[in-house]
């Protein structure tokens, strides 16, 4: 197969330097499909360019009805796929072999880094994918998007679907005392094998592993020290018998839990040396875990200097917590300078529990309100709104929130100056009573192994019942906490030790929570068995809000955000490119979209928006009607109306607006209006009442495809921006948009650019890719 001559005749490609071709052709691979083979199937990610060498194929769309009609016909040197390379988003559409057909697959990483050097082939795929996304907004796509997404087996690559060449991923989780590893192939949902060194050190290590066919325990005595448990480990890992491998080179990534990321790991990270020096930084925050997590890093890079390492952080998931959620009511300056506020852990079990919901409810997870319970020795509930942590109950450190197995949770700190000032207990003795003596063991004296507790309450044991009552209190008060901070529930989950295997205490939480729609079936409840990657709904049918449980899978997870983490990955070049091109800073002060039937309601039959002036983004305009926003406790008068005429009206207002309305809004991407507040609005004829509509909008980037594919940035990217203005800062979480009617824009509120003294003129620079939503 001559392939770098049939590359150099599909015209979008035709332009391209010899060199190029020849590098397509090297990572391009010919496969052969029969008649009625599916090429792309629909909710599938797109992950590649395709084109057609011999055959023909078709394009089928799901109509309403279920039947398949035919929306375009391809045959030899026409591409596919190529919205892949603007979005991760899952195909609508089904592409299938209409004859014997031999398709060329190209990886979309190699087209990417192409297209943004070549500037003619550049200006093809734009002109391809602008008509594409025209028409899918005249298609209705975002609903066919919500289809498919409910239809699609693994939308969040939770079984690593995303990844088409099998992958070997090592997870690592190196403690003061303890090793847990985990080897992946990603082409099984299952581990290839597990292994838990404990008790290092102590003259009395165990090595257990765990293997799809059973379990083994190994006496490893002499191992006292962590380096020792390595090679335990090593060796293990590279026992044909165990796992099929001989080296560790057959290893291509390994993922990292580190603890502590503090606020500036919003994601799982690709490991570099200014990674490691920011975890030893964040040491005084995690003294008894991040050092050692730090040595598994260095360890693994000594052990594999050619895989990738990954650091996956438990805060991470919490780390965009709104910031009423994570303030302590502390003086600001100690806060600042000491770095104290709520971090939460858990979060990568939190965040996989969130997706394995809105995956067994066929929901997207950015329409759910979920509440976490993460119930172990170690315990958290997290609230999970719009796929976001909004709250969870730890806090600066893992001592905070629920009665644990030996950490007491919730304390009056005056407790702590108490015991000081009348047992002389200085802050050893403190930390030693907190982390080692209180909780379940604490109250009940015996025990903090709940199975133990549930078998002494039985037999009358007053203190083991007490611990028990303590503990199922304090979940369900947060449980009713985040139900009322939330505004309402779609679902509660059990994961963890606890959560997953004691019955009678999650029907003791969940009772006298029937008006919050948690209502427990207790047949199922009792009678249901953990086992992993089996999801079990425990509420009574036609409850309100379904009641699962979950079990845990940190270490997939981990897996997981390894893969994803590589794939936010850029190359110095790509880097240096996307940190030298300038964005324009707009700052975007409160406003109004109305649909015309309410902008006729507030100011008259059959009228329309004036034109008083341009936006930065075309088609865009401000008009010369303003309305007056009527809240609870306030009004603000004469806010500019932004045309054109849109399908749903939405108010956006700046944080500091909402204290003068008398309102809480949520941060939200435009257009996401479901659970938001209403407000009452007045213009010249008359007033409306919208039922919702407030929002604090989303941080976010306007841009077109031509730019984005240049930049190598798809739509929906999450990204981090710094702004070099009087005050230099960098702003997280911002939103990518890409749009053929956008021009290259970011967008912050008044509050955002007041805190950077953004003034006209200023600009940023993206700073790195912070989260992808498909891979």
């Amino acid at each position: 197969m001559e392939l770098p001559l049939f590359l150099k005749k599909i015209e979008i490609l035709s332009d391209l330097p010899d060199e190029d071709i020849a590098l397509i052709a090297e990572n391009a691979h010919p496969i052969d499909f029969p008649t009625g083979g599916v090429i792309i199937k629909r909710g599938e990610l797109g992950r590649f360019l395709w084109a057609v060498y011999e055959g023909e194929v078709e394009v089928l769309r799901t109509e309403d009805d279920g039947s398949l009609k035919t929306v375009a016909t391809l045959e030899r040197e026409q591409i596919f796929g190529e919205m892949s390379l603007l979005t991760g988003e899952p195909a609508v559409l089904d592409v299938v072999a209409a004859q014997p057909s031999k398709i060329i697959r190209i990886p979309r990483e190699i087209m990417s880094g192409i297209l943004a050097r070549n500037p003619r082939t550049l200006v093809k795929f734009t002109r391809l994918v602008t008509k594409r996304l025209l028409r899918n907004q005249q298609d209705d796509a975002k609903e066919r998007l919500k289809n498919v997404h409910r239809e699609n087996e693994d939308p969040y690559d939770l079984n690593f679907s995303s990844v088409t060449e099998p992958l070997k991923i090592l997870t690592v989780n190196c403690g003061s005392s303890s090793l847990k590893y985990t080897l992946f192939d990603t082409t099984q949902a299952e581990p290839v094998i597990e292994g838990l060194i404990e008790k290092i050190g102590s003259g009395d290590a165990t090595h257990v592993l765990r293997m799809p066919d059973g379990k083994k325990e190994i006496p490893v005595r002499d191992v006292l020290a962590v380096e020792q448990a390595f090679d335990v480990m090593i060796s293990t890992v590279t026992d044909q018998a165990y796992t099929g491998m001989s080296d560790l080179s057959d290893i291509k990534a390994v993922g990292h839990r580190v603890v502590h990321g503090g606020a500036q790991f919003p994601n799982s990270v690709k490991v570099d040396a200014e990674v490691i020096a920011s975890i030893r930084k964040l040491v005084p925050l995690a003294p008894l875990h991040n050092p050692f997590n730090l040595k598994g890093i260095e360890r693994m890079q000594e052990l594999i200097p050619g895989a990738p390492q990954v650091a996956v952080f438990d805060t991470s998931f919490h780390a965009n917590m709104p910031e009423q959620a994570y303030t302590y009511a502390l003086p600001f300056a100690v806060s600042e300078e000491e770095q104290i506020r709520r971090y939460g852990f858990h979060g990568t079990s939190h965040k996989f529990i969130a997706l394995s919901t809105a995956t067994y409810l066929k929901r997207p997870v950015g329409e759910l309100k979920m509440i976490s319970c993460h119930l172990g020795s170690g315990a958290s509930v997290c609230a999970i709104d719009h796929g976001r942590s909004v709250d969870t109950s730890m806090g600066m450190t893992p001592l905070e929130g629920l009665v644990m197995g030996t950490r007491p949770g919730d304390l009056d700190p005056g407790v702590l100056l108490h015991l000081m000032r009348h047992r002389n207990m200085n802050a050893e003795d403190l930390d030693e009573m907190l982390n080692k003596k209180s909780g379940l063991l604490g109250i009940s004296g015996t025990s903090n192994d709940m199975r133990t507790l549930l078998k002494a309450a039985e037999s009358g044991d007053f203190r083991c019942e007490k611990a028990i009552n303590a503990f199922c209190y304090r979940v369900r008060k947060y449980i009713g906490a985040y139900w009322a901070a939330m505004g309402g529930l779609d679902a509660l989950i059990f994961t963890g030790g606890i959560g997953e295997n004691a019955a009678e205490i999650r029907a003791r939480i969940c009772r006298g929570m029937e008006a919050l729609g948690v209502v427990v079936y207790d047949d199922v409840n009792a009678k249901m068995r953990s086992r992993r990657g089996r999801i079990t709904d425990i509420s009574e049918p036609g409850s309100r809000v379904r009641i699962l449980v979950i079990p845990a899978d940190e270490e997939k997870m981990i897996a997981r955000e390894t893969i994803h983490a590589l794939g936010r990955t850029r190359s110095k070049e790509d880097l240096k490119k996307l940190r030298s091109s300038p964005i324009a800073i707009s700052v975007s002060a409160r406003h109004v979209h109305l649909t015309q039937e309410h902008f006729e309601g507030l100011f008259g039959k059959g009228r329309t928006m004036t034109l008083r002036s341009d936006l930065s983004q075309p088609g865009q305009f401000a008009a010369a009607e303003t309305v007056n926003l009527i809240g609870p406790k306030g009004r603000i008068d004469r806010v500019r109306l932004l045309g054109p005429a849109r399908k749903e009206s939405q108010v956006e207002i700046a944080r500091t607006d909402q204290f003068k309305l008398g309102i809480e809004v949520p941060i939200r991407d435009s257009g996401d209006t479901e659970g938001t507040p209403g407000i009452t609005l007045e213009g010249d004829a008359g007033t409306v009442e919208l039922e919702k509509g407030v929002i604090c909008a989303k941080r976010h980037i306007h841009i077109s495809p031509e730019e984005a594919l240049n930049l190598g940035l798809r739509d929906r990217d999450v990204v981090r921006v710094i702004v070099k203005g009087i005050r230099e800062l960098i702003f997280g979480d911002v939103l990518v948009r890409v749009n053929p009617n956008y021009r290259l824009d970011m967008h912050l509120d008044t509050d955002e650019a007041n805190a950077a003294q953004i003034t006209t003129g200023t600009v940023g620079y993206i700073e790195s890719i912070q989260h992808r939503n498909y891979m």
